[in-house]
């Protein structure tokens, strides 16, 4: 299944369904349910937040950090890529500076593609000790199912699997 490596807190946020936005200097075509994978083995990070954002997760952060942690090296949870744009209206989307000349908008460099996330789950039981790659990558879920199977049948294996290692989903704020 799609897998997208994310250094945490920011994993851990999109799995809670606080962080909506996934920012990155590439493009995707791509729609649909990816695992999101907490990246790292350091268990420091640095966070910068503008006031927005800091007065969304501030609570989360406190409790997490003070509790059980934060997860690296494993995947943590799921969430659906809906959409892929340039300067979001959510407060988690860095923007891309831009000129508009005539009826023409120019974006100027780097710019930044705002993934739009969706439906998140969070795993109770995580996968552990898997190592992150770049980009979207594979990751190989255990077989469920030999033989050829339809899309519905696909979906429905996966969301078995969600349900076996205890996931919920998370409602969108």
């Amino acid at each position: 299944m799609k897998t997208l490596s994310v250094k945490q807190p920011w994993a851990s946020l999109i799995t809670e369904g606080i962080k909506d936005i996934e920012n990155r200097t590439w493009q995707t075509k791509y729609r649909g349910r990816v695992l999101i994978h907490a990246s790292g083995t350091k268990k420091q990070f640095k966070i910068e937040l503008n006031d927005e954002c800091a007065k969304e997760c501030f609570g989360f952060l406190i409790e997490k950090s003070a509790n059980e942690g934060f997860k690296f090296g494993a995947i943590i949870g799921s969430v659906e890529i809906v959409d892929c744009v340039i300067n979001h209206e959510s407060i988690w989307a860095e923007k891309t500076a831009f000129c508009d000349v005539g009826n023409k908008r120019f974006f100027k460099d780097p710019i930044i593609y705002n993934w739009v996330l969706a439906n998140p789950i969070l795993f109770e039981k995580p996968i552990e000790n898997v190592k992150g790659k770049l980009g979207l990558w594979n990751f190989e879920m255990p077989t469920l199912h030999y033989g050829a199977v339809s899309v519905d049948e696909m979906q429905q294996a996966t969301n078995i699997f969600f349900k076996a290692l205890g996931g919920h989903s998370k409602t969108h704020k």
